[in-house]
């Protein structure tokens, strides 16, 4: 990932936070400087701690206020979800 300032993080909320897969891969990466942009789905649990769990885990990183997405309206959610990226990682 050499070159990557930001990145749009998309994941499901599992008991609150982001999931062990999710922090696998970034424990992988080198993360220093990089904009973490956390977009979550979930089923009325929001963001959850995700948030400030990413901050607290990866604090090199830059991470910035996520967007939630309700499961059941991601399929309606593409314009929303783009001018939040696009705002999220300029």
């Amino acid at each position: 990932m050499a070159g990557v300032d930001a990145i749009v993080l998309g994941y499901p909320n599992w008991w609150g936070t982001v999931p062990m897969a999710v922090k696998t891969f970034l424990d992988a990466i080198d993360l220093d400087g990089v904009t973490i942009a956390p977009l979550c789905t979930n089923e009325g649990s929001g963001l959850g701690g995700s948030v400030g769990d990413l901050r607290r885990s990866y604090p090199a990183a830059n991470v910035v206020e996520g967007l939630s997405v309700r499961g059941t309206d991601a399929k309606s959610s593409t314009r929303k979800a783009v001018a939040w990226a696009k705002k999220a990682i300029a």
